[in-house]
Order: C-alpha cells, then sequence, then structure tokens
C-alpha cells in the first residue's frame, strides 16, 4: 500500500501534464472543450452547467421579448449576471480558476481565429481595430504572467459583407507539478532565512 503511494506520488511529480482548452463558436452554435492530458491520454471535461446557464438565459430573454416576432437581444441585466456570479457554482469555478493559476506556468501553444462582420463596413473597421486593441493589451499581460514555449498565433480578419461570426480558440497550458513544487519549496525556504 505504502509503496503504490508512493510510486503514485513519484507519477505525479514526475509526468508532464497540459490543459488544454478551446473554444469554437460559428455564428449562433458554439462547442466548448477542455482537455486534460495526463502525458499523452486526454480526459476529456464537459462544461455542462455553463451551457445550462446560456440556454436558462437565452429563454429567459425570448420570453420577456413582445409578440412572436421580435427580434431577441442577447441582453441580461447587470443586476442577474450578479446574482448568477454569487451562485455556489460559479464561486467553485473562480476558486478553481485560482488555484489552477497556482499550477499554470507555461503555455504551450496558443491560438486565436477571429471572422467576423458587423454588415456595415465602417462599424466592421472599427471592430478591427478594437479587436487589435485587445489583442495588443491581453497578449502582453498574458507574456507577464506565463512563459510562451511558441509564439501565439493570432488572427482577426475583417469581412466587408454580410454579418458572420467565427471564433476560434485553443490554448494549452503545461503543468509541471514537480517543478512547481520544488521551486515553491525552495522559495518558501530561501524566505525562511531571512535574504
Amino acid at each position: 500500500m505504502l509503496l503504490g503511494l508512493i510510486f503514485l506520488a513519484l507519477t505525479v511529480l514526475l509526468l508532464p501534464f497540459a490543459l488544454e482548452l478551446r473554444y469554437n463558436r460559428l455564428q449562433a452554435d458554439s462547442e466548448t472543450v477542455i482537455v486534460l492530458w495526463i502525458w499523452k491520454l486526454p480526459l476529456k471535461l464537459r462544461i455542462a452547467y455553463l451551457e445550462k446557464i446560456g440556454r436558462y438565459l437565452y429563454a429567459k430573454v425570448a420570453l420577456q421579448a413582445p409578440g412572436s416576432a421580435a427580434e431577441i437581444e442577447p441582453a441580461i441585466p447587470l443586476k442577474r449576471i450578479l446574482q448568477l456570479l454569487k451562485a455556489p457554482m460559479p464561486r467553485l469555478l473562480k476558486a478553481l480558476a485560482k488555484s489552477a493559476l497556482f499550477f499554470l506556468e507555461e503555455i504551450e501553444k496558443l491560438e486565436v481565429r477571429l471572422r467576423y462582420s458587423t454588415g456595415e463596413a465602417a462599424a466592421t473597421a472599427i471592430a478591427a481595430g478594437a479587436a487589435w486593441w485587445i489583442t495588443s493589451v491581453v497578449l502582453p499581460t498574458l507574456n507577464a504572467r506565463f512563459v510562451f514555449l511558441h509564439q501565439p498565433q493570432v488572427h482577426v480578419t475583417p469581412v466587408f459583407g454580410p454579418q458572420v461570426f467565427e471564433l476560434y480558440l485553443r490554448c494549452i497550458f503545461r503543468i509541471r507539478l514537480g517543478y512547481i513544487m520544488v521551486k515553491r519549496i525552495k522559495q518558501r525556504l530561501q524566505f525562511g532565512k531571512g535574504g
């Protein structure tokens, strides 16, 4: 039993882990996939809870729209968003995200492809500038927090034509539990020496 626990601990410390996040949106259809890679073995996780929240909010907005032919806008009040964030599951997700940041140090791959059109050429051009501005803020922030193993690939393509929205996001975080644990222990020991 003790030998098995020691073997499990060594396996967890020495095997490389990776966390892959994929989000793909084509017009109104979206797909979210989270894959935990343990060496070369993928473990896919579903995000059914977030999908249920999205369906609930969309149905609530649809019920509040007057008339059957009314155009449904996906707007919800800020008060409702705050209520959803105070629910137990989002608090759990925030806590998991904070603890995950402790273990995530390297980004193996970051790929973002955005293809869109607002239907008007001027608004599409302004949206393209806004998308590149957001990219220029987010990438240096990520670069300050994480180490990129490969150059991030960001493609923003405005389409000057009918309305279209396509987004593909793929990010692979590399997790090295053993390396991080040894690094944190060394930091604590150096802090204890007074230096």
